[in-house]
């Protein structure tokens, strides 16, 4: 295995881990790092449907429920434009 792989296997069990105690906070951060030197990193669009899963069920929140999915597609997609843009 590359070396590669195994740091982002790591990150994939730290975020993992984040999200399921309920740390999106500090999931987040971790997740915009990898993807900044990863490329195509969708375990950040993952995390953030499986956080939205686990702690957004409350019918009263509205677009709230959604706010991990929705901040990690955000995010992923303006990482990826600002690496584009750089990285010209």
């Amino acid at each position: 295995m590359s070396k590669s792989l195994i740091v982002r296997i790591i990150v994939d069990i730290l975020i993992a881990f984040c999200v399921l105690q309920g740390w999106w906070f500090f999931a987040l951060p971790i997740a915009v790092i990898a993807a900044w030197f990863s490329p195509y990193f969708i375990e950040m669009i993952v995390a953030g449907i499986v956080y939205d899963s686990l702690y957004g069920s409350i019918p009263t929140q509205g677009i709230w429920d959604y706010v991990g999915t929705i901040a990690s597609v955000a995010i992923l997609a303006m990482e990826s434009g600002l690496k584009r843009a750089i990285r010209k």
